[in-house]
């Protein structure tokens, strides 16, 4: 077993005895402001459920004191730190993008972007990362259909979605200082064109949009097309190479896949369950509460660990175990309540794509090398997935 997965495996272990001897527990890391942990699903469930009570602001999600202090996301206000009533307005202008009947006018989109990246690797021999020649590839290039990138700027695009959710990573985070001023000027344009040339994408949507009849802030507006392309991209990208990994590292589940290769959907969620690229969200208790018995004080910070929440022995029969047949699944890979992810149906639908094509294709795939791990609190997976793979034409 390799750092990564001894370490995997160790957290795995300390939340297991967190859900079972003390669900909401109070921690103090180094590096860190203090909060409380909430390990257990019914406890995610009922504090998500609460917006009155458990606001987003001002702690959206565990960050690194030094980064909090160096303000490297001073100034961003994006739907995840947004409260209700202002969350729903916000969420409105891109919900019809991702309700199923849109997503079905692009699924053959997706199977044909999602063949094209099969194609080009048909003539790859030897070993390959998986993630930057394919995981990233598939989300990147759907997400900027859907929001109207040019096929230019899918790489500006990919640099902006790895270095956002990537700052506490030495490969990613270092390079927030450079991008940042490109990153913006990228939005500026885009906005800028879309307003004076309105079109039928998201981009559009998003530039032209108001609140209450008035335009949304340049902040705002900048801070919602951050979102859509990082929440748009890593997200998959981190669920497409875990579940790759998954299954790499389980021949059984690889063969029942392909034995019975309808279960492609049921297993799109097993492997959001398996992976929960998300890690984390904050909030802020409003008013002196209690939580699974535990006293919380107005203004005291809760962390809702959503791996934990989705390997909970409560409500997973052997949780720990990767069954791509599992059904039902109420696991809580795209959050709850309030902040149920937006492009939740978009992400099973790659997923299920990627299963569908991957399965009559692929054979004979191992893992040639150490798969390494995004340094991250707040969403992460594996970065790098070195394989092997023999492809049918």
């Amino acid at each position: 077993m390799g750092h990564s997965a001894r370490c995997t495996a160790g957290y795995r272990a300390v939340r297991t005895v967190l859900r079972r001897e003390s669900p909401v527990h109070w921690c103090e890391p180094t590096g860190y402001r203090p909060f409380w942990a909430v390990t257990r699903h019914a406890d995610i469930k009922a504090i998500s459920s609460q917006p009155e009570r458990f606001a987003n602001a001002p702690r959206t999600m565990l960050l690194a004191k030094q980064l909090e202090d160096q303000g490297l996301t001073r100034g961003i206000r994006t739907l995840v730190s947004m409260d209700p009533p202002e969350h729903r307005g916000y969420r409105a202008i891109a919900s019809s993008w991702f309700r199923p009947g849109t997503l079905r006018s692009i699924e053959n989109s997706i199977r044909d972007t999602t063949r094209r990246l099969f194609d080009s690797l048909a003539d790859r021999s030897g070993t390959f990362d998986f993630v930057t020649e394919f995981s990233s590839w598939l989300p990147l290039k759907v997400i900027c259909s859907v929001l109207g990138a040019a096929e230019e700027d899918e790489a500006l695009v990919l640099q902006i979605a790895n270095t956002a959710f990537g700052l506490e990573d030495p490969e990613f985070g270092p390079k927030m200082t450079e991008l940042a001023p490109r990153m913006v000027a990228y939005y500026q344009r885009i906005m800028t064109d879309r307003q004076a040339n309105p079109t039928d994408d998201l981009y559009s949507a998003i530039a032209n949009a108001t609140i209450d009849g008035e335009p949304i802030g340049i902040i705002e507006l900048v801070s919602y097309l951050l979102i859509m392309t990082t929440a748009g991209h890593d997200t998959t990208r981190n669920a497409l190479t875990g579940g790759l990994l998954a299954l790499i590292e389980r021949p059984d589940q690889l063969a029942r896949l392909q034995e019975n290769p309808r279960l492609a959907a049921v297993a799109a969620d097993e492997i959001i369950r398996w992976t929960s690229p998300v890690i984390q969200f904050c909030r802020t208790a409003t008013e002196d509460s209690e939580v699974a018995g535990q006293p919380i004080k107005a203004g005291e910070n809760l962390s809702l660990f959503f791996p934990s929440g989705s390997r909970d022995e409560n409500v997973f029969e052997d949780a720990d175990a990767f069954q791509v047949d599992r059904d039902p699944n109420p696991h809580l890979g795209f959050g709850f309540g309030e902040h149920y992810c937006l492009g939740a149906s978009l992400a099973r639908m790659e997923i299920r794509i990627f299963l569908e094509e991957f399965l009559p294709r692929v054979r004979n795939i191992q893992l040639t090398g150490t798969p390494l791990r995004t340094a991250a609190s707040f969403v992460g997976g594996v970065k790098h997935l070195p394989i092997q793979w023999e492809l049918n034409v």
